[in-house]
Formats: structure tokens, C-alpha cells, sequence
């Protein structure tokens, strides 16, 4: 499988440059921490006479990634929240991991706190991987109503906030917490491999001023667009390596067209190409 993320952070350039260099590290030690537990109980299951059923293997893989995910998230937000040094400084997070079968069978993995988000283009179609955690989110907004706490809508900046912070979920803000809740959230989505083109993962600074449909159709436009007049293309072979340009370059175009339509917050987009 692969794994890319992205990270957003506030209150100073810390946290997020932890989840930069520790996620990927920590995330690979909770793998192997599932795979002893799920060799230990097919070792069991097999040794109890019970027939193990190969597809719940399958099941059991994609869950132990989904635990995995869960647990590296949790451990990074302990790390985090145990230093004084980030007591006022957050970021959001979200990764996405592509896990296959040994059948073949893909399947995305997303982890989302804050605001950031992942999508996926289904034959032109945006799927939102991730759902953002805002304030006014129905859920968010139950759960901090609930513990007391109170929303307050900021007119300069058009946004709501909890605790001064405009997003619900956050690794790190240590003052903030429970209202900003650390609670990663996994969701898990089939991939069909003849309808799904690309995932991209970007900070708030894209989405405030692009919707998923836009981003998604975007993309599609710059990538199918005819060649400038005068450009020297001839072959299918010049049409193959303008295209995949055209798709190393993607994350740099989207960022100027989010900037081109007044986005006034920094912007990171990772492409994956399916």
C-alpha cells in the first residue's frame, strides 16, 4: 500500500512538521504491531479446527490497517499533547493509504482531523474521502453543544470557532482539548479500477474557494485541453508525454488556479494517480 498525507498547521509551523516527520514512522510500527495480532489469531483459528475462512483474511487485513491508522493517530496526539512547547499550536491532518488484496481487490483508507480534505475523482465525479471538521458540521456542532462548550461566529474572518480555533478537530492544541477533539476519523471506500482516476489531499486554502466537483472538473479541463497553437505535437507519442507533464505539473496548476480565484491562505495539494 501507499500512504500520502497532508498537514495544515496553526499557531506556528511545529506540529504539523512532527506529523511531517513522525506519521509515516510510527504508522509503520502500528502495521506490525496488527500483523503479530493477526498471525496470532489465525494461529489460533487454525489451531481450534475452526475451517478460516480466506476472505475474512482480506477483512482482517484492511481492518488491521484502519486499527493501525487509528492507533498511529492517537499515539502522535499523546506525543504532542505531553509537550508544553505545544500548548497553543495545532494542525489538521489527512492521510489516505491505498491497501490491495492479494486478489487484486483495492481499497482507500482515509484519516481525517481538522479541515483539510481527500477526494476522489469517479469518472469525472468528485467523492469527498473525508468530511470536514468544522464547527457548524452537524455532528461537530452536536458534540460541542453537548460538552458545554459554545460556537461564536467571527465576522471579520466569516468563519465559526470553538475555543478561538475555526476548525473542530486538531493533533496538538493542547488548550483547546476536549471541545477540539483529537479523534481521528477512518472511513474506507472500494476502488473501481476501470472508473477512479486520481485522489488529491489539500489544505483548506484550496476548498475555501473550490468545490470538490470544481477541483475534480479542473483538473479534467487542464488535463484533456488541446495543445497551444504552435506547439510542436504531432505523434500520439508527443499527446502521451504532454499528458503525463501535464500530470506531474497538476498539484503546481491547482494551487495558481486557488490563488488565481482569491484564496488568501497557504495551499498544499499531493496528487496520487490511480
Amino acid at each position: 500500500g501507499r500512504m500520502s498525507a497532508v498537514f495544515d498547521g496553526h499557531g506556528g509551523g511545529g506540529v504539523s512538521q512532527y506529523l511531517r516527520d513522525r506519521l509515516h514512522i510510527v504508522f509503520s510500527e502500528q502495521l506490525h504491531r496488527q500483523e503479530k495480532i493477526q498471525v496470532a489469531n489465525k494461529n489460533f483459528q487454525e489451531n481450534s479446527g475452526i475451517k478460516y475462512d480466506l476472505s475474512a483474511v482480506n477483512n482482517l487485513t484492511v481492518s488491521a490497517v484502519a486499527n493501525a491508522l487509528k492507533d498511529s493517530f492517537d499515539q502522535i496526539d499523546k506525543e504532542i499533547l505531553g509537550n508544553d512547547e505545544y500548548e497553543y499550536q495545532g494542525s489538521t491532518a489527512v492521510a489516505v493509504v491505498l491497501h490491495e488484496a492479494n486478489d487484486g481487490t483495492r481499497t482507500l483508507l482515509s484519516a481525517n482531523i481538522g479541515d483539510s480534505r481527500c477526494i476522489l475523482s469517479r469518472k469525472g465525479r468528485a467523492i469527498d474521502l473525508t468530511r470536514d471538521h468544522k464547527p457548524n458540521d452537524d455532528k461537530e456542532k452536536a458534540r460541542i453543544l453537548a460538552m458545554g462548550e459554545k460556537i461564536e461566529w467571527d465576522h471579520y474572518c466569516k468563519v465559526h470557532r470553538v475555543r478561538n480555533l475555526s476548525l473542530s478537530r486538531a493533533v496538538g492544541d493542547r488548550f483547546a482539548k476536549p471541545a477540539v477533539s483529537g479523534e481521528v476519523e477512518i472511513q474506507r471506500f472500494p476502488v473501481y479500477d476501470d472508473k477512479d482516476e486520481f485522489i488529491l489531499l489539500a489544505s483548506d486554502g484550496l476548498w475555501d474557494v473550490m468545490t470538490s466537483q470544481e477541483v475534480v472538473s479542473y483538473v479534467h479541463k487542464r488535463l484533456n485541453a488541446a495543445p497551444k497553437d504552435g506547439a510542436d505535437i504531432h505523434t500520439e507519442e508527443d499527446i502521451a508525454s504532454l499528458r503525463y507533464l501535464r500530470r506531474k505539473n497538476m498539484s503546481r496548476f491547482i494551487a495558481n488556479e486557488a490563488l488565481r480565484r482569491g484564496s488568501g491562505d497557504n495551499i498544499s495539494v499531493v496528487m496520487v494517480w490511480l
